[in-house]
């Protein structure tokens, strides 16, 4: 009992350090900065619900301590509670009560998990739009101030580069996909620690739930591809801020089904020779070209929620034959 609250402990110290370096500059800052919910998740999967409270709670108090309790208050609601939320839903017997979001051991399907996911993203970047137009008194001005705050802050860096991008264009372009960003960006922060997480305590043999086959468990419903899509053309014909909102929704549901188009590449690809250079390129693409890949994925992702290509005959590969002696 006791070494299960010193691990908490540790794990909520861990994260509120790796939150805390997100003030440095650096890729290395930011890098770590990423990977602020994996100790809170960790100590969730592996030593229970109340653990990962625990630690969630130190990490609040010890970010509090460390810089300013707005910055703990900050954490609290983008990282902390997010993190133990996820975890715990990840290993909760569901299957007594909500059998629709279960798979067949009783645990929370993949398919919700990230739709939980998605939905903390979603909520997280509405509640900052929100703040942003109460703040600066309406969402023109808060537009204007951030954008010259912005340009501000990169000064000349992007005068004389490619096409003539100034900084205001730039910081305009920011502020402007920054509420989808922000959605999808928290979705795939909380799908990359917790799947690290779930790794890490599955080697120690402490998870609480068996592992499952992602690329065929995490199905989206059909529905949510609707949803997707309405929420895509509302961001595109609508005035701001209304626009915005719905942008907010095309962003985070845009994420989950990247994620599913990435599961169905796995599974079409299951069999090839050239799997591995197929994936690595993938992924590759999905970083240095991620404005064309991402969108290809994400249709990917709902085509197969329509269609269920990863259950069709046709798209699988046929078992190797096997020989007698």
């Amino acid at each position: 009992m006791v070494f299960r609250f010193v691990v908490a402990i540790g794990a909520g110290c861990a994260a509120a350090l790796l939150f805390a370096v997100s003030a440095q500059t650096g890729p290395l800052a930011m890098a770590l900065a990423y990977l602020a919910p994996l100790p809170i998740m960790i100590a969730t999967l592996g030593w229970g619900l109340d653990a990962g409270a625990v630690a969630a709670a130190v990490s609040v108090v010890a970010l509090g301590l460390l810089a300013e309790p707005a910055s703990g208050l900050m954490f609290a609601a983008s990282v902390a509670v997010p993190a133990w939320a996820l975890a715990a839903f990840a290993v909760a017997p569901l299957g007594r009560y909500l059998p629709r979001l279960s798979d067949p051991a009783g645990r929370a399907s993949v398919g919700s998990i990230v739709i939980l996911a998605a939905a903390v993203g979603m909520l997280g970047a509405a509640v900052a739009l929100t703040a942003m137009i109460v703040v600066y008194h309406g969402y023109a001005a808060g537009i204007a101030k951030i954008s010259a705050a912005i340009a501000a802050l990169v000064g000349d860096a992007f005068e004389g580069g490619p096409e003539g991008l100034s900084a205001r264009e730039f910081a305009q372009s920011l502020v402007r996909f920054g509420p989808a960003a922000i959605a999808a960006s928290t979705m795939l922060m909380l799908c990359v620690n917790l799947y690290a997480a779930a790794r890490s305590i599955q080697l120690s043999h402490r998870l609480g739930r068996p592992w499952p086959d992602l690329p065929t468990s995490l199905s989206l419903p059909w529905p949510l591809g609707v949803l997707m899509l309405a929420c895509a053309a509302g961001a595109y014909a609508l005035p701001a801020p209304a626009s915005q909102y719905f942008s907010v929704g095309a962003g985070g549901f845009g994420g989950a089904f990247v994620l599913q188009g990435l599961a169905v590449a796995h599974v079409l690809s299951r069999g090839l020779k050239m799997r591995p250079v197929m994936l690595v390129a993938l992924y590759a693409c999905c970083v240095l070209r991620a404005q064309y890949t991402l969108p290809v994925l994400a249709a990917l992702g709902v085509v197969d929620a329509f269609a269920r290509l990863r259950a069709r005959p046709a798209f699988l590969p046929a078992p190797k034959p096997t020989t007698h002696k």
